[in-house]
């Protein structure tokens, strides 16, 4: 408490704030982790990302056998897809204020059981009504539930990197919280591949919702200790003075800069090709190349994204510690990225070969797993007071791709029967986020 009265006593002089904000934000050895502490809060956060993704991958990995079951179409199976992203976005800039202001660990396990919770009774929802028409009502009511939940854990990341980690490793570790979604792909592809085929769609649901719920509860208990509680309610004090007499304006700053846009662009058309395919590709390789056995799509494209996701934030940190710029940097990484990813879908759509569709697929996303340094990380460049609110709104924009454009292949899919078509528009929308924030991105702070 004594730390908590002498940080109030600082604030009752305004004219002190410019200082206060880089000594609260920036320079305070007691509101940053330690080094042991970031090892430990980022496996456990990179944990529970790594059981979010599970989660949200167990219905794309049992779409084609529960369309069967159900007799859905591909349009009733892409809106049931899709629904998801309706209620994703509408969490995104709450929670990035909620874990700016309280502390992002608060946030995150809650929301953890919340969605656990949601997983592991979705099962039941699919069989409460006999009628198809009840049946998708019901699961989209879920699902739109579902994408609430989940859409708080990602600006949480954001804001806990700003408000916890020192600003020389803050790329390194942002990007390499992004790990735990590959491992989540590569768990549920290759764990919930085999329980899928060996006891039916229903138990992966049942598997990670109830691991999420552990995980959640387990955080809490062993992790949020009073220690790392009145951290938060010392980052709160700050907030409740700097929010009040800077939040507005910085906001204000933040809407009319070209380079804020050029970041939320391109990352919605970056997530136009990470939710079609994580929606639609296992469909793909099942309908494309029949036979082939699942857990080897489902996986090996997403192991060989783990190396480089991590050395894509060690490579920005010692490109900018080289007197690199930070917006030469993030244009650097993300062109790889982008460059890269848009070719290749250009071409994957009208192969024939399962081998060679399968490497370059896989070829493509090793060297995609390099922007996690690109656009990914700009927020903590243009706002790092305001990450997590920021965050936020860029994942808010990057979900309405899940919401439209995951139903919008579904209808391609079912009226022109052409994966070609599907791919080769993703891939022209990459092109043009990244024109963008070539000519516009950067990466100087805004506010």
């Amino acid at each position: 408490m004594d730390e908590i009265t002498e940080v109030d006593r600082e604030l009752e002089n305004p004219a002190d704030e410019p200082l206060l904000r880089e000594k609260s934000i920036n320079e305070n050895d007691n509101i940053f982790w330690s080094r042991k502490e970031e090892v430990v809060w980022g496996t456990a956060i990179n944990i529970l990302t790594a059981l979010i993704i599970a989660c949200r991958n167990c219905l794309p990995i049992s779409a084609v056998v529960m369309a069967t079951e159900f007799d859905w179409s591909k349009s009733d199976t892409g809106l049931v897809l899709s629904s998801f992203y309706w209620g994703y976005p509408t969490t995104q800039l709450l929670s990035g204020y909620l874990s700016d202001r309280y502390g992002g660990d608060q946030v995150a396990t809650i929301a953890g059981i919340g969605w656990g919770f949601l997983t592991f009774v979705f099962p039941y929802c699919v069989y409460a009504f006999d009628d198809k028409s009840s049946q998708l009502i019901l699961l989209l009511i879920v699902r739109v539930l579902y994408g609430m939940a989940q859409g708080f854990h990602f600006p949480i990341i954001a804001s806990l990197t700003a408000m916890k980690v020192r600003k020389e490793r803050r790329n390194f570790f942002f990007t390499t919280n992004g790990v735990g979604l590959k491992v989540g792909l590569i768990c549920s592809g290759s764990i919930g591949s085999y329980l899928l085929y060996k006891y039916g769609w229903q138990i992966n649901f049942y598997v990670w919702g109830i691991m999420s719920i552990l995980w959640s509860v387990a955080m809490r208990v062993v992790l949020m200790r009073k220690r790392c509680i009145q951290r938060c309610v010392r980052i709160k004090r700050h907030h409740d003075y700097l929010d009040d007499s800077s939040h507005t304006n910085a906001w204000k700053i933040l809407v009319r800069h070209r380079s804020f846009w050029a970041m939320i662009f391109i990352y919605f058309c970056n997530n136009y090709a990470w939710h079609s395919l994580f929606s639609w590709l296992p469909t793909f390789f099942t309908e494309t190349f029949p036979g082939e056995k699942s857990w080897v799509f489902n996986t090996l494209p997403w192991v060989f994204q783990i190396i480089p996701g991590m050395a894509a934030g060690y490579i920005a940190d010692t490109l900018i510690a080289r007197g690199i710029s930070r917006t030469w940097t993030r244009k650097y990484m993300e062109s790889i990225s982008v460059l890269t990813y848009g070719t290749t879908l250009m071409l994957i759509g009208s192969m024939t070969c399962y081998v060679n569709t399968l490497a370059l697929l896989t070829y493509t996303w090793t060297i995609s797993a390099l922007g996690a340094a690109g656009a990914y990380s700009n927020n903590q460049d243009l706002a790092p007071a305001h990450a997590g609110a920021v965050y936020g709104i860029m994942n808010a924009f990057g979900a309405l791709p899940g919401a439209f454009g995951t139903y919008i292949d579904g209808y391609i899919l079912e009226y022109f029967q052409s994966w070609n078509i599907v791919f080769s528009v993703t891939g022209t929308i990459m092109f043009v986020g990244w024109v963008g924030f070539m000519l516009f991105g950067t990466g100087k702070q805004i506010v």
